[in-house]
């Protein structure tokens, strides 16, 4: 999970038990960065783990680890009451947990496998746009003609990144099996959110991921069993546990308690703008560790993806009058 974004000014959901505590302007900015880089390293990070251990097991193991740090955050964020939730809201936070969790796992190591770091975090950089497209078809708004460019201009951007800039790749339906892995991960994080906005009217940001990544969890149990889980559990080298800690501890975890205490501190239209960062460390990472080499229609499709993006948040925070909307409990996980 990479791209979390709230148009809300606050979090949505209340402030939980812990008062939020002011902390220094460089330090929220310097948290919002560290959370970028945990991100944009997860697609590099990923990588490593997907060549050595199955899809289903990487995708357990990494968030049975992300759900113990989360429960110890939730704990100490929002007290023991984030654990007291209603039962009528068990069946959508079961859903989060099978879109967001389970779907988006198991598609994310599988296209890992074949699709690079950097490709991959460059693809689904168009999260926010296709979330913007899809809010507007389900609202039955007509979203501004900037944010119409944006979206199709992060489109057209992804097109040229599956298809290396060869449109023909697409007419003769020769685009890479990882590659559309990814972009399934795209369409479960677009469902994700659409399904987090209410639940995360009644439930705190963070306590709403603790639930989906406990829920996913338990989702993904059977399949990993399946798969031969103590297998790969046994097999695995320093290398993946490492990998494995980084994706549950710190890129699920941490990065996702400083980019909710950022949005608490500064709102979350500033945290926002933050998001874009991450494809652009994923390639930057993928090329450092990885030794990924970055062709010409990757910059360019990156470009198109990114420019599309800020093009299509800039139409929405710009609002009808010009004004930023304040909509609250809208998530992007």
């Amino acid at each position: 999970m990479t791209n979390p974004r709230s148009d809300a000014g606050e979090p949505a959901g209340g402030g939980g038990a812990a008062a939020v505590t002011a902390t220094p302007r460089w330090a929220v900015y310097a948290m919002l960065v560290g959370s970028m880089v945990l991100w944009g390293g997860t697609w590099p990070v990923g990588r490593i783990v997907a060549a050595a251990v199955a899809p289903w097991n990487a995708a357990f193991l990494r968030f049975v680890l992300a759900t113990g740090a989360l429960v110890l955050i939730c704990l100490r964020v929002e007290g023991r009451q984030a654990f007291r939730i209603r039962p009528g809201l068990l069946p959508r936070l079961l859903l989060l947990g099978a879109t967001g969790i389970f779907g988006y796992s198991f598609l994310f190591f599988s296209g890992l496998k074949t699709t690079g770091a950097g490709r991959a975090g460059l693809i689904v950089g168009c999260i926010p746009v296709c979330i913007a497209l899809c809010s507007s078809l389900i609202a039955r708004q007509r979203l501004p003609l900037l944010a119409v460019a944006g979206i199709l201009l992060s489109l057209l951007g992804v097109s040229v990144l599956i298809s290396n800039g060869d449109p023909l790749v697409l007419l003769r339906g020769q685009v890479r099996a990882g590659d559309l892995m990814i972009l399934g991960c795209v369409l479960c994080w677009t469902a994700y959110t659409l399904l987090a906005r209410p639940v995360m009217r009644e439930l705190p940001p963070l306590v709403a991921l603790t639930w989906s990544c406990l829920l996913g969890t338990v989702l993904i149990l059977p399949f990993a069993f399946a798969g031969g889980l103590w297998r790969d559990v046994m097999a695995a080298r320093r290398i993946e546990w490492a990998g494995l800690a980084y994706l549950g501890v710190l890129a699920t975890s941490l990065g996702y308690y400083w980019y909710y205490h950022a949005i608490r501190q500064i709102g979350a239209v500033v945290a926002g703008i933050f998001i874009n960062l991450v494809p652009l460390f994923a390639l930057l990472l993928g090329c450092i560790f990885l030794k990924e080499r970055v062709h010409l229609s990757q910059l360019l499709g990156g470009l198109m993806v990114i420019t599309g993006v800020v093009l299509t948040i800039k139409a929405q925070h710009r609002g009808p009058a010009g004004r930023q909307p304040q909509r609250k409990g809208e998530g992007e996980c």
